[in-house]
């Protein structure tokens, strides 16, 4: 196959992507040229593609290309001179990574350093906790206290939650769990002693009240985890927890035992 047939059916196949999504096409087109520049297509200092080859490559109209660029260059990702062309800036917007927890230590250390805002906290207490999503064989606990709260950092939201603390956990230490992630404070009660704790990391869209909290458009990608910790067999903390995927990294020793 011939260049000129490579790029031809590349970008037939770019248009029929973009066709796919309900979102905006250049919203679409703002994900995959910040992914341009994240993954070095796009070279910091350098200039990018035309605006007549980036409308080739991908099928779309002049006001679309530029409505996308115009959005990287509000963001600090690229700037724009009137018959130079458009460049990526020097020096990009620098995402703080988090590194999502794979033990408890690490959970309470992650929580340690999030601020907490609360958005609701339940009048009443619950019996039926939601759907754990894991392997579970302990005991429930009477009644439930729900917390609704978002997490930040520097004034930026990163984790929105939902958490379910048993009624006797919460009421013997109310203002701290009201101020503080729960893990951090359960952290620091004298005598207890989790007997089990477990996670599990799905990537979803975020919901409404996630997506109002995390400055997100409702079905984003976010990296949910659900999340439980047991004292002598009984659950007195689930959580669910929305990351925006931005935010997100999982760094494994794959020959770690």
């Amino acid at each position: 196959m011939s260049t000129r047939s490579s790029e031809k059916s590349l970008s037939a196949q770019a248009s029929e992507v973009l066709s796919r999504s309900k979102q905006p096409i250049y919203l679409q087109l703002v994900a995959e040229f910040r992914r341009n520049i994240a993954s070095g297509v796009w070279v910091p200092g350098k200039q990018i593609p035309s605006l007549e080859n980036l409308m080739e490559q991908y099928q779309v109209a002049r006001m679309t290309i530029r409505n996308a660029l115009g959005v990287l260059e509000s963001e600090g990702y690229i700037r724009r001179g009137r018959g130079i062309g458009t460049f990526v800036q020097a020096k990009i917007p620098h995402v703080q990574e988090l590194k999502l927890p794979t033990s408890w230590a690490e959970t309470v250390a992650l929580s340690d350093v999030l601020g907490t805002q609360s958005i609701f906290e339940s009048e009443q207490t619950i019996t039926t906790l939601p759907e754990l999503g894991m392997d579970f064989s302990g005991s429930y606990a009477a009644e439930y206290v729900h917390l609704c709260r978002v997490h930040v950092k520097d004034d930026v939201p990163y984790c929105y939650s939902e958490v379910y603390l048993s009624s006797e956990l919460f009421n013997g230490h109310k203002a701290d769990f009201r101020k503080s992630a729960a893990a951090s404070v359960m952290a620091r009660i004298p005598g207890l002693t989790l007997s089990a704790a477990r996670q599990k990391i799905n990537i979803g869209g975020a919901g409404f009240l996630s997506a109002r909290s995390l400055n997100l458009n409702v079905g984003d990608s976010v990296a949910e985890v659900r999340r439980y910790a047991c004292a002598q067999d009984q659950l007195i903390y689930f959580a669910r927890l929305e990351f925006p995927t931005q935010f997100v990294k999982l760094e494994f020793d794959l020959l770690a035992h």
